[in-house]
């Protein structure tokens, strides 16, 4: 299994075409945040009532299908809010030391559900496409997340040192 996040769909559809020429039998996933419409079928892409869809996660998901995507690689297709990708990523960073952002973060978020459906003996890879750089005053800051309401303000001392 390989997961991957799809924007204008380039890569996503150049490293499907590869992988299914080279290994047919792996299963593609495509991870997609809500508010996107790239995953199909279609109706996945209705944003449940208890999801935000404010579509914070920069460089993938869309509200259009380029002409460069061919969503007929992916095989599956698996949903993500702004809240869990921003959680993951910075999970990544804090346990993982991987310095990655809110695609990477859609991506493995997927990739940890998906994977469920494996027997022990398979794998899954996850494409981590973007790096932390250029959202250091946004998900990696508290008070970003906060603002956004993806974390819950902590003003309690006590709260804080236990």
């Amino acid at each position: 299994m390989i997961v991957l996040g799809c924007g204008t769909g380039g890569g996503a559809t150049g490293i499907g075409r590869k992988i299914k020429e080279k290994c047919p039998s792996c299963k593609l996933v495509g991870a997609d945040p809500w508010g996107s419409i790239l995953a199909q079928p279609q109706s996945l892409n209705d944003v449940p009532e208890n999801q935000i869809s404010a579509n914070e996660v920069e460089g993938i998901g869309y509200s259009f299908c380029a002409t460069t995507c061919d969503r007929s690689v992916i095989d599956q297709w698996g949903k993500c809010g702004d809240k869990e990708a921003f959680l993951m990523a910075r999970r990544l960073i804090k346990s993982e030391g991987l310095l990655v952002g809110g695609s990477s973060g859609t991506a493995m978020h997927i990739a940890c559900q998906a994977a469920k459906s494996l027997r022990p003996d398979q794998v899954c890879v996850v494409i981590l496409p973007d790096g932390i750089r250029n959202y250091l005053t946004k998900f990696a800051s508290d008070e970003w997340m906060v603002e956004k309401g993806f974390l819950e303000e902590s003003g309690d001392l006590e709260e804080l040192i236990q």
